[in-house]
């Protein structure tokens, strides 16, 4: 069964920049109010009330039930926005 081809947008955890292992509360107040906006592109494999899968990878031939590879699992609370997109036609 074909699965849905999408674009997420979401928020991920972030570190902050730079190679230092302390920082300053003038910098994590700086840090604070940046966020890490990420957008994916995958098969949508599973979306439920805790997380959605997507797949970046389908093998198509020799095998005998779906299989996926390059999988992230997002949790749902930090899904901004599912796109479902249009693949072209099959030739």
């Amino acid at each position: 069964m074909a699965k849905k081809l999408v674009r997420v947008t979401w928020l991920d955890a972030s570190d902050p920049q730079g190679d230092e292992s302390w920082f300053k509360e003038s910098e994590v107040l700086a840090f604070g109010e940046e966020l890490c906006e990420v957008v994916s592109y995958g098969y949508l494999i599973s979306n439920t009330k805790k997380y959605l899968t997507l797949a970046a990878d389908e093998v198509v031939k020799g095998v005998k039930e779906p299989t996926y590879g390059r999988l992230t699992k997002i949790p749902s609370g930090m899904v901004q926005t599912i796109e479902e997109l249009t693949l072209p036609p099959e030739q």
